[in-house]
């Protein structure tokens, strides 16, 4: 990563409000600090419930209608997307920012076969597609680990299953050349095997394209092997941010140290699930509070 590159996507500063039942508020998301390189794997890491879902929402610009903006810059590729023109963030939700996250099914037409998806998708990216010479995606369909295309372009969406769902997905983004792949919790429904498995196409694909990764997830397992840099979210806000082999060797936070601990392995028999104590969420929340969190380096600002 070169140095004198700017920043892919530069969050400064990002407070968001949430609206909760019987009319309350509450923060959803605070002073959120993080910047990610051109290139970049980065994994955004915290417990049901920390504000992972409402930052990629944030990115994508779709935050939902019960939450606001406080406070805070969200730049892409240098311009403002929280303060772009309705075409403008119309245009980086389908093009340049591409989402993938754990419901794939949700994502799609169900009636719609495979092939009337991909030109849907593909005229999203660059308009009409000629209805009688369908466009050659092989080389796209190879990438995302699709090896006979032509079994699966008559079948509908409903019929296919998650994994061969999330791979559309990230053709899909290929598709747009989308320069930043936010995958929100992607794998969680999906068994270990599966998991691993579009893990590694995910990577795959990142290596041979250059795009930026930002992944969110509750479970760290494998994780130090994949990314480069990881920030640790807590109640709305980043703990601790740092190289990820830092962050995993000396985590300044016992919350993030017990966090690490509550990723299962797979060497681990069943046992009682670790939980992480009242003292080290104590001091995760003092530390969030008084603005003592803590980044151990990289470009997270």
């Amino acid at each position: 990563m070169n140095e004198s590159e700017e920043p892919l996507l530069e969050i400064e500063n990002l407070t968001v409000e949430r609206s909760l039942p019987m009319g309350e508020k509450a923060i959803g998301l605070r002073n959120i600090s993080l910047k990610l390189m051109p290139g970049e794997v980065v994994i955004l890491a915290g417990e049901a419930g920390s504000g992972k879902s409402l930052f990629t929402r944030v990115i994508a610009g779709d935050p939902g209608g019960r939450t606001k903006i406080l406070n805070g810059t969200v730049r892409f590729e240098g311009k403002d997307l929280l303060r772009a023109k309705q075409k403008q963030k119309r245009r980086h939700r389908s093009r340049a920012i591409a989402m993938i996250n754990r419901h794939p099914q949700d994502q799609f037409n169900p009636d719609r076969t495979v092939q009337q998806w991909l030109r849907d998708a593909a005229r999203l990216a660059y308009g009409p597609v000629d209805k009688e010479r369908p466009k050659d995606w092989s080389e796209l369909f190879y990438s995302v680990g699709i090896i006979e295309p032509e079994r699966i372009l008559p079948r509908r969406m409903c019929d296919l299953p998650a994994l061969l769902l999330q791979r559309l997905m990230l053709m899909k983004a290929l598709i747009s050349k989308s320069s930043l792949i936010v995958c929100d919790e992607a794998t969680t429904d999906m068994d270990r095997i599966a998991a691993n498995t579009f893990l590694e196409v995910l990577l795959q694909v990142q290596k041979e394209y250059g795009v930026t990764l930002l992944m969110t997830t509750g479970n760290l397992t494998g994780m130090s092997e994949v990314a480069d840099r990881v920030a640790i979210l807590f109640d709305g806000a980043i703990l601790e941010s740092g190289p990820v082999d830092d962050v995993f060797a000396r985590p300044s936070f016992d919350y993030t140290r017990e966090f690490l601990g509550c990723s299962p392995k797979i060497t681990h028999y069943p046992r009682e699930l670790p939980t992480i104590s009242r003292e080290a969420i104590a001091e995760a929340e003092e530390a969030i509070h008084s603005g003592e969190s803590i980044e151990l380096g990289g470009a997270t600002g």
